[in-house]
């Protein structure tokens, strides 16, 4: 990186430093569909054994460390200002169990730095400058996640966005990268298979929910329906449809029912 920082302070597993990692960001503000997409690509992504990369703020960034950590993954987080002065001060915590759970987290700024607010867009190039590429689930317009992701395409990283409603703020500037060259996903897969990543797993889940995964055709289905058919509890068809949607098998459609992608 031509703006490199002189230096990076690095607490926890710095062997993380080292592995393959995708950033994953967006806004502070999210609503229940961004919390739902970061919490499921996090999950998956992280199951690959790929280091998550965030910047601890709350909303988009949080979700995206917790769930990663659920995997049993590993997660980097880069403050904007030194250790001894953790922000936002509700995240202490999370800071700490990034830490016990193997992952680490980075920073330029020595120890005592304060987490000035000018320091936050700067440190958004280390965010994308430790990852393969980045995934942009909801921001806003000129957003600190939105500058994380012109930082990633001035370094020659992939973005990836999660496409949303013309009509929802936090939409914005992910419908803004799609339409101008950022790569579309709807599901984890469409960013592992970018990088020949996890095709074991879809073939892994395909055979376990074989029985379910072979009554869903193009014409939609509903959970109840394959309840019916399988003579299975509603509850274990919700989570076969779940882990089919998640390796992108599946999708889901309007009245609540489901067809097979091709």
């Amino acid at each position: 990186m031509p703006d490199a920082p002189k230096q990076l302070y690095v607490e926890g597993n710095c062997d993380l430093l080292l592995h393959d990692s995708i950033a994953i960001v967006g806004t502070r503000n999210l609503t229940d569909y961004g919390k739902k997409y970061a919490s499921i690509f996090a999950k998956r992504i992280a199951k690959e054994g790929i280091t998550i990369v965030s910047g601890m703020a709350v909303g988009i960034d949080t979700v995206a460390h917790i769930y990663s950590m659920k995997e049993k993954g590993r997660t980097i987080a880069v403050l904007g200002g030194g250790f001894n002065n953790i922000f936002p001060k509700e995240n202490t915590y999370l800071y700490k169990q990034i830490i016990e759970n193997g992952g680490c987290i980075v920073t330029e700024y020595s120890p005592d730095t304060p987490a000035y607010k000018q320091n936050f867009p700067k440190r958004n190039r280390i965010i994308s400058g430790l990852a393969m590429g980045v995934l942009l689930v909801e921001a806003r317009y000129r957003s600190g996640s939105t500058i994380t992701a012109r930082y990633a395409i001035k370094q020659g990283k992939q973005v990836f966005c999660i496409p949303n409603k013309l009509d929802e703020p936090t939409g914005y500037s992910g419908n803004y990268f799609i339409k101008n060259g950022a790569n579309l996903v709807t599901c984890p897969k469409d960013i592992l298979d970018f990088y020949n990543i996890g095709e074991e797993e879809a073939i892994k889940t395909a055979k376990e929910y074989e029985d379910i995964y072979e009554l869903i055709g193009m014409l939609p289905i509903s959970a109840d329906e394959l309840s019916k058919l399988t003579h299975k509890p509603l509850a274990e068809i919700e989570e076969a449809l779940c882990m089919l949607e998640l390796e992108c098998l599946i999708k889901h459609v309007a009245g609540n029912r489901f067809v097979k992608i091709t």
